[in-house]
């Protein structure tokens, strides 16, 4: 049974939207080791203590073959194994252990909760298109109605429950916390505890923005939250499909970091150019990778060719590479996006971020989104700039320095000079 928390249906984007108790939508299981791709295949580098790993009996130098009979190649692969399952199932991976083959079965453990030191976390869900999202709300215990913040997170298919309260979104996490806003993530589809498939090739971004959208409309039904002061922090994909949500449903501001201006097809073309200068090619040899990408990306982006045929040609045979495991129609349709369409009729505040050492995004892409809105709605959109803050939120030298990053941890901490840019920003917004 679905437990309704507002006296009222939700639509959006026709579609039936509505809350639902975090019970109908069971925890994912969780087996307790750390992966990593090693040689063409996937191998344990630890087992933590008390795991299911552990006892199922894997040791670290593991070599993952299958899981449930299916083979494990890549880590993605071998996370989406695990996750497909629920707290309790047992699985069985067969694997390589000092040349012996052995099979091992684990009854997974529900994934832990998540935690806070400055707010409650809450497990709820909306339903989109018939499919459960898990919806995760961190309320501070200021009472009230709050400010709100909705994270809107980038590429790819992965999950942002427990997020590390120092690293990349759950710094910035901790940090609205700590000021007393509510913050929302909405996760993607068979994300986390979702339902339904992130790589299926019917999870395409409006559906995506319907959860979006979903969250805008949760978030501004709780008695915890002031409605007129639902933000959005939005960062690298996000704010191109988060575009299909707020374009219906107003918010009080938006920051964006680490975007994109033009359509996706100009953008992908530019970032090429500058990832290869940035590599250290020649300007001559950056000519010719442009010009043999190029129509690769017209036939994508442009022709909807379909990557079976795609990739039969030599120039193209890496193209989808960059996309990992995000449906090939998702990008396909990304590219029809309009910005100028969408910004039309979302008229409210917009701070957008370029960090000067990313080479993912540009100056000008960034700058040229600040531009498009300030032309449809003058003076709403701001744009700035951190110096030594790559794509990840982290702190780098250099762009040529973050294409190279080998090293990780410590000597690339959260820039928390973002902070430091968007948090007056956004207090100026929230002032009486």
């Amino acid at each position: 049974m679905v437990v309704m928390i507002s006296t009222r249906f939700l639509t959006g984007m026709g579609v039936l939207i509505f809350c639902a108790s975090a019970q109908d939508l069971p925890r994912r299981g969780a087996i307790g080791l750390v992966i990593v791709d090693n040689g063409g295949g996937v191998v344990v580098q630890q087992v933590v203590a008390g795991g299911a790993g552990e006892n199922a009996g894997f040791r670290a130098g593991d070599r993952v073959r299958s899981v449930d009979g299916i083979a494990v190649a890549r880590t993605e692969q071998f996370t989406k194994a695990i996750g497909g399952h629920a707290g309790g199932e047992r699985v069985t991976v067969e694997i390589d252990r000092s040349g012996a083959h052995l099979t091992l079965g684990a009854v997974l453990k529900p994934r832990p909760l998540e935690t806070s030191p400055n707010a409650e976390v809450l497990y709820r869900a909306v339903n989109v298109r018939g499919l459960q999202r898990r919806v995760i709300v961190t309320r501070p215990s200021r009472q009230g109605r709050l400010p709100a913040v909705l994270l809107m997170h980038g590429l790819g298919c992965y999950s942002v429950d427990g997020l590390d309260r120092s690293t990349s979104y759950g710094r910035v996490i901790d940090e609205f916390e700590q000021k007393d806003f509510v913050t929302m993530r909405v996760e993607k589809t068979g994300e986390g505890d979702s339902e339904g498939d992130c790589a299926a090739l019917s999870t395409t971004p409006d559906v995506e923005a319907e959860g979006y959208l979903a969250g805008i409309h949760l978030l501004k039904s709780y008695d915890f939250v002031d409605p007129t002061k639902v933000f959005v922090f939005a960062h690298s994909m996000g704010p191109v499909v988060g575009s299909l949500a707020f374009a219906q449903e107003p918010v009080r501001g938006l920051i964006a970091v680490e975007t994109v201006g033009t359509s996706w097809f100009e953008y992908d073309l530019e970032r090429l150019r500058v990832q290869a200068a940035v590599s250290g090619k020649t300007p001559e040899e950056v000519d010719r990778e442009v010009r043999e990408y190029e129509p690769c990306a017209h036939r994508f982006y442009v022709e909807k060719e379909k990557p079976n045929t795609l990739t039969q040609t030599p120039a193209c045979k890496d193209f989808l590479q960059p996309f990992g495991s995000v449906p090939y129609t998702y990008m396909q349709a990304v590219a029809d996006i309009s910005l100028g369409k969408q910004w039309r009729n979302a008229d409210f505040s917009v701070l957008v971020i370029y960090g000067l050492a990313s080479p993912v995004t540009t100056a000008h892409q960034n700058g040229y989104l600040a531009d498009l809105i300030n032309r449809l709605h003058p003076g709403r959109a701001t744009y700035r700039e951190v110096p030594e803050m790559s794509h990840d939120l982290h702190r780098w030298a250099t762009p040529e320095e973050y294409m190279r990053r080998g090293g990780t941890g410590a000597e690339h901490p959260f820039q928390e000079d973002l902070l430091a840019v968007m948090m007056p920003w956004l207090e100026k917004l929230i002032s009486p």
